[in-house]
């Protein structure tokens, strides 16, 4: 069995490290390296916790500085306010947003980086099996520092399938758009991912309006799909290979993971979807063979041992060593850092599609 992250798996079924003991989700999440920083600790933080004001966050001593007032002027790009430089961080309750929950009540997360230029797309960030937002927390406020809005919210992600046909892809389609699809779980659509998302969405457009959240919004209860990238690792990375077949996003990013039943109905390009893995991730070869199967533009290139934009290969995989392979994909304890810089930092902008450095 392979581990999974933040006390969660990686795969479908129940999962243990590899002493045989849950992982705990206070041991990830943070650089494991003296030195290492993430875009949490950089320069001035707002951290908000979700309540029932309508207040603005704000702080002191912004750090860095911007030519323009605002990201604002194209219709078609959210008005984002860079008057106040700062990583914007929110933590969302789900119960207090919306009462009707009754499933994945773990704290939720959002994240604005108006340090960096607006890259006017929201990613949507979807956790690995059993995991909660908070083991990726950081690696939100990490893309955030790309220019990116991101959202992570909590889903239903701890459900094994009872061997009728169709379970895997029926049970995740239920947890993520929250419409009756499978006998495993009974998924609202308040509780459903894409649910959990427009409701953060209109909060955080009351809350900080200068963020520009409800750019994001369709005004019929749902998302903007072009302008959103939906990702997430392992068990969450399946889903997103799922979702974006069947809603048509502005791109996808799936670490430690993918989705094979890609054909020529799908709704999202596969040559906008991206696939990383490691050498060393006991679900390599599956990574490896579900991308085969979808489509994904390119061969497999070593993404740590070569300059972007790797051949323009959509299928990376890396090799450096750490404690765990299958969770060092993204931002977390076990993410390699070399020079204060994360070294699948160059990889991670190629699947978003951010600039590099």
């Amino acid at each position: 069995m392979v581990a999974g992250c933040g006390g969660g798996g990686g795969t479908d079924t129940e999962v243990s490290d590899s002493s045989g003991a849950m992982t705990s989700p206070s041991n990830t999440g943070q650089p494991s390296t003296n030195g290492g920083s993430t875009s949490t600790s950089e320069g001035s933080t707002t951290t908000e916790s979700t309540t029932n004001e309508t207040t603005v966050p704000t702080t002191t001593d912004p750090s860095g500085d911007t030519s323009s007032s605002s990201s604002g002027g194209d219709p078609d790009f959210p008005d984002v306010d860079l008057t106040d430089p700062q990583l914007y961080e929110f933590e969302l309750d789900p119960a207090e947003l919306d009462p009707t929950v009754e499933d994945a009540i773990a704290l939720q997360y959002a994240h604005l980086d108006t340090r960096a230029e607006p890259q006017g797309k929201l990613v949507f960030f979807l956790s690995g099996f059993t995991n909660t937002p908070a083991a990726w927390r950081n690696f939100g406020a990490h893309l955030a520092g790309y220019g990116f809005h991101v959202v992570e919210p909590h889903y239903a992600n701890d459900w094994s399938c009872d061997g009728s046909p169709d379970c895997n892809t029926n049970t995740r389609w239920e947890a993520l758009i929250g419409e009756d699809h499978s006998p495993v779980i009974d998924i609202s659509r308040a509780d459903s991912a894409e649910g959990r998302v427009v409701t953060i969405l209109e909060h955080l457009d009351e809350v900080h309006p200068g963020g520009d959240w409800g750019f994001y919004l369709d005004g019929a209860g749902g998302i903007r799909y072009e302008h959103v990238i939906i990702a997430g690792i392992s068990h969450g990375a399946s889903s997103s290979g799922l979702f974006a077949t069947r809603r048509p996003f502005h791109r996808a990013a799936m670490h430690s993971g993918g989705w094979g039943n890609v054909d020529d109905s799908t709704m999202t390009p596969v040559d906008v979807m991206y696939g990383l893995s490691h050498v060393a991730d006991e679900q390599h070869a599956g990574h490896l063979g579900a991308w085969e199967s979808a489509g994904l533009p390119g061969m497999p290139v070593i993404a740590d041992t070569m300059a972007p934009p790797y051949g323009d290969s959509h299928r990376l995989i890396v090799q450096t060593p750490n404690g765990y392979p299958h969770c060092s994909v993204v931002v977390s304890g076990d993410s390699p850092i070399v020079d204060d810089e994360y070294v699948f930092d160059p990889a991670w902008r190629t699947m978003y599609g951010a600039p590099q450095l």
